[in-house]
């Protein structure tokens, strides 16, 4: 073959790589035989290579992932103990359409009749069987033994039987005996520990972060905690632990630290459309924003931090004719210096210095407010998801030429999370409270107390719908003005509160009119169904109750104001994005488009 037709057939193959466009094969049907005990439902949750529901561009076929489809529904026939199940898995193609079968022999299936365990010491049977999450006489599931053995090995580690092993067998006959023979070991007694990744910090203020000593005997738990507070300073991107036994011993380990630090100084930039806070007594708001921050991590070769901070924002409502113009919109510019510490005088008590500037205007005010001030704040965990943290405020704030208010404050906040995804969140709960005293004994020109609380619960519904509610309730006593330029009163409405209404423009019983006015007492609670539709598309429906009272008396079921809606969500890797319709319930003509980030909580 000649140089040239070498030439030209590598040209028609190279044609063909690029610009081959294989019309796409989409799954017209799943059929399957053979499921006697496992419902067809029940299969479609499991496998991906499936029909679309009604209504949703159709799935499209691939001949890889019905073999694993088929691996993955065996396992869960394991896990319902059908351990002889046998799946043969195949497909046609017609017209452009894939028809798939699974042909199952499910076989028997097997109980579990009784776990045997030796070598146990220092863990009770009944605990180790508790760990494992089986019951005698349920369908044997060798799935949830192998992943629950783990339980069983932290339990052993918080016991100091670093090196202990776990033998696992199985005797199926007609039923399971499963056999548990476990070596303990001896208590393991730390030693030494090293670090590697210190870059310029002073390996001394590293050490005062260990929750233990060089004879200890090793606690999981302990090194856990240690780790996590070597994460707090704030100074290192990872912190991993290694175990490292001594060579010749069955009874000392030493522990390696491998640290990657950030970079000492750098610049960070973000911007876009960003939940922030804007005000004390306004839900944070989702705005377009910009934050601007210089950042030095470690000072004098110590974790102290030092970070000078912009950021400004504007709130973007859609369909707000009355005030489209960017002048008429709000906005928000805030500026800070602050230095942030672990330890105070060798005591470790998590710790900011703040001096901010802030500059921010809303539709019904004329002129712009102003605050400045410092804050000092502590923040101490209590247990896992958990902390208390203080905070105390000098501030001066005016909305007015050369007329400035004086304000001292103190408040405490209280954290306890339970979620298992702060960004998708199916199950779980989180409650929050702050207490904050302004004037009195500190001193200013005003004096007030304000309680806020929130609880918020979610509830999965199926595999991955879930159902989620949330209350507020504040209340202000002593408040003795009429101005409120700091605007530290109840505001309600927007995307992050009562959509059905504009942002911080939600009715009292006193006002009949757009313009909004916050109050001393809030009430609000917000109820949504979350649930997938395609992929990353999801759908929410939802609706929004609330109060805004200067009394008590006001606070009851027929005063509640509603809204409802619907809503579309995408999924992204940072959060998810929203886009609600809401309509106030004794207003129909009034609906409002809301746009949002993450879920609304």
């Amino acid at each position: 073959m000649n140089r040239m037709a070498q030439i030209i057939i590598c040209l028609m193959a190279l044609q063909g790589i690029l610009f081959s466009q294989d019309e796409p094969i989409f799954i017209r049907s799943l059929a399957l035989l053979g499921n006697e005990s496992i419902s067809e439902n029940e299969i479609s949750f499991v496998v991906r290579q499936k029909p679309s529901k009604l209504f949703f561009r159709p799935n499209e076929f691939n001949s890889r992932l019905v073999k694993l489809d088929a691996l993955t529904l065996k396992k869960y026939y394991h896990s319902k103990g059908f351990m002889d199940i046998r799946i043969d898995e195949s497909y046609m193609i017609n017209d452009g359409y894939a028809e798939i079968a699974y042909k199952i022999d499910e076989g028997k299936k097997y109980y579990l009749s009784k776990v045997n365990i030796t070598g146990n010491q220092v863990i009770s049977y009944e605990e180790i069987v508790s760990l494992l999450g089986v019951k005698i006489g349920d369908p044997y599931n060798p799935l949830k033994i192998n992943d629950n053995i783990i339980l069983i090995e932290n339990e052993y580690h918080e016991q100091g039987k670093l090196f202990h092993t776990i033998n696992i067998r199985d005797v199926i006959s007609d039923s399971v005996i499963v056999f548990f023979v476990i070596n303990e070991g001896k208590d393991v007694i730390i030693q030494n520990t090293t670090f590697k990744g210190l870059g310029n910090i002073d390996s001394a203020i590293v050490n005062r972060e260990l929750l233990y000593d060089s004879g200890e005997k090793y606690r999981k738990s302990i090194i856990d905690k240690t780790t996590q507070r070597l994460k707090e300073t704030g100074v290192f991107s990872m912190v991993n632990f290694t175990p490292i036994r001594k060579a010749q011993s069955d009874s000392l380990t030493d522990i390696y630290f491998e640290l990657k630090p950030f970079k000492q100084r750098e610049w960070i930039s973000e911007g876009g459309y960003n939940r922030m806070n804007f005000l004390d007594g306004i839900e944070p708001i989702d705005a377009i924003g910009l934050t601007i921050e210089w950042k030095n991590r470690s000072i004098f070769k110590t974790p102290t931090q030092l970070s000078t901070k912009l950021m400004g924002g504007t709130p973007i409502e859609v369909g707000d004719e009355q005030h489209s113009g960017l002048k008429e919109q709000e906005f928000f510019i805030h500026s800070d210096i602050g230095l942030t510490s672990n330890w105070i005088l060798g005591v470790r008590l998590p710790s900011k210095l703040n001096f901010f500037y802030k500059r921010f205007r809303l539709k019904e005010q004329t002129v712009v407010s102003e605050r400045y001030g410092l804050e000092v704040t502590q923040k101490v965990q209590i247990v896992e998801h958990s902390f208390i943290k203080s905070e105390f405020i000098w501030q001066s704030f005016s909305d007015q030429p050369q007329k400035y208010v004086e304000q001292r404050s103190i408040a405490v906040f209280v954290d306890r999370e339970k979620r298992d995804d702060p960004l998708f969140t199916r199950k779980g709960y989180y409650i929050s409270g702050k207490l904050k005293s302004a004037g009195y004994v500190l001193g200013g020109e005003r004096e007030y107390v304000k309680t806020d609380l929130t609880l918020q619960s979610y509830v999965p519904l199926g595999r991955k719908s879930v159902l989620a509610g949330r209350i507020k309730i504040g209340r202000i006593w002593g408040w003795d003005y009429n101005d409120d330029v700091a605007k530290e009163k109840f505001y309600l409405g927007g995307s992050t509160s009562m959509r059905g209404w504009e942002f911080s423009k939600f009715k009292t019983e006193e006002i009949d009119s757009t313009l909004g006015k916050g109050e001393l007492i809030r009430l609000m609670t917000n109820i949504e169904y979350r649930f997938p539709i395609y992929r990353s598309i999801g759908m929410t429906i939802f609706s929004d109750g609330g109060i805004l009272s200067s009394k008590m008396d006001s606070i009851a079921i027929r005063n509640v104001q509603w809204d409802g809606g619907i809503g579309i969500t995408i999924d992204t890797p940072l959060g998810r994005a929203r886009l609600d319709y809401a309509v106030q319930f004794n207003e129909s003509q009034t609906g409002k488009i809301q746009l949002g980030v993450q879920s609304l909580f």
